[in-house]
């Protein structure tokens, strides 16, 4: 594909369409369309790629130890003064994007990365954000900023998709705005503004560069996945519903243009996941960020048992119902060595040149990255212990 020219197509329509698939709720939409075309573009080369998301929430305390950033995955650090990536999938590779340039990584503490975001920070905005435009707010200026800050180098920039970490940072991120879809049932939900400034429509146009094209693809034909274009799922969520969703989801929007609705050949049914007090069932599946069903359980069971009513109303509202009252960790006794009982990191602010790059708000911003704070002194001065 590099020798074709292909990583560079998709570095620079990235680069071009930058400002208007950023800061809105195009944000989703275009990145899912955008991924898939890159696994429609590899399938030329070998019918069977698919592209694999990558759960950075799996190794967000340390995630230079990650196993995707060994010389035998994705490759470590970039090394010398220009930091080109010599090894991994994408060795010694050359870009043509937006000038002859190596392909650049730099971890931004040294050869090590800043911890990213908790799982349980990503399952507080799945559960807690009632609007898609809440949602994109708290995942654009958390995990996603995170990812390609630590990773640095061309991933760092608005032609990031030259690095295929991108595409499987991506498609992670993908996976938990399906996550968060079928958590609140809003698979047609698109508020907010649009690529163009103006209110969100499913019948809006996916922005696209000639380099990329979509073919005029609209917002709505990605929006259910097992629908349309987008013919595949995630193994730790939900199928794809057996019947397309009514258009009465969708929120402040026109009716949607009518689409070929065929599911999935042979769909399999949601998988049912139930903790012992049978909170959980196959139409209300484990809500986290992490994809690890697990510590899902565990993280669940964990937060039922460790926050008062008033702190899981306002952080994990899905879980409210029979909690035992707020207690602290000082009054408890010591977690047991299989768990990992180290406090929840505080997580990372976006940087002012990122905040700049993307066009954002810096005091709102400021201010999402002020809630998670918050959450993570909470579980932290809790009985909470993390299983991550």
């Amino acid at each position: 594909m590099n020798q074709d020219g292909w990583m560079s197509r998709f570095g620079s329509a990235h680069d071009r369409l930058f400002s208007r698939v950023h800061g809105n709720t195009c944000f989703f939409p275009f990145h899912r369309r955008f991924v898939l075309e890159f696994e429609n573009i590899a399938r030329q080369y070998d019918p069977n790629f698919v592209v694999p998301y990558w759960d950075a929430t799996q190794s967000y305390r340390t995630p230079a130890s990650d196993p995707l950033l060994t010389p035998g995955a994705l490759g470590t650090n970039g090394q010398e003064s220009n930091k080109c990536l010599t090894n991994g999938i994408q060795a010694n590779m050359q870009i043509s994007y937006p000038n002859n340039h190596c392909l650049s990584r730099s971890f931004n503490q040294g050869n090590s990365i800043a911890s990213w975001y908790a799982p349980e920070i990503i399952s507080s905005y799945i559960q807690s954000d009632t609007s898609l435009a809440a949602f994109r707010e708290n995942i654009e200026y958390s995990i996603h900023g995170a990812v390609h800050l630590g990773m640095g180098g061309d991933m760092n920039s608005g032609y990031a998709a030259d690095d295929f970490s991108f595409m499987v940072h991506h498609a992670n991120l993908d996976r938990l705005w399906w996550d968060w879809q079928n958590t609140h049932g809003s698979f047609l939900m698109y508020d907010g503004n649009g690529s163009n400034g103006a209110p969100a429509s499913l019948s809006d146009a996916i922005p696209e560069d000639s380099s990329v094209p979509f073919g005029g693809a609209i917002v709505n034909t990605v929006m259910v996945l097992g629908y349309n274009d987008v013919c595949y799922t995630y193994d730790s969520s939900p199928s794809p519903p057996q019947t397309y969703p009514s258009s009465a989801q969708a929120t402040n929007n026109p009716a949607p243009q009518q689409q070929q609705q065929q599911p999935q050949p042979q769909q399999q049914q949601p998988q049912q996941s139930q903790t012992p007090n049978g909170l959980f069932s196959a139409s209300r599946p484990i809500l986290s960020g992490s994809s690890s069903q697990p510590d899902r359980l565990l993280e669940t069971q964990r937060l039922q048992n460790s926050l008062g009513n008033n702190i899981i109303n306002r952080f994990f509202p899905s879980l409210a119902s029979g909690f035992a009252p707020f207690k602290r960790r000082a009054y408890q006794e010591k977690a047991s060595d299989s768990d990992c009982g180290q406090p929840l990191p505080f997580p990372p602010r976006l940087t002012p040149e990122w905040i700049k790059m993307h066009g954002f708000d810096a005091d709102r911003v400021e201010m999402f990255h002020k809630n998670a704070c918050d959450l993570v002194e909470l579980l932290n001065n809790s009985t909470y212990v993390s299983p991550y």
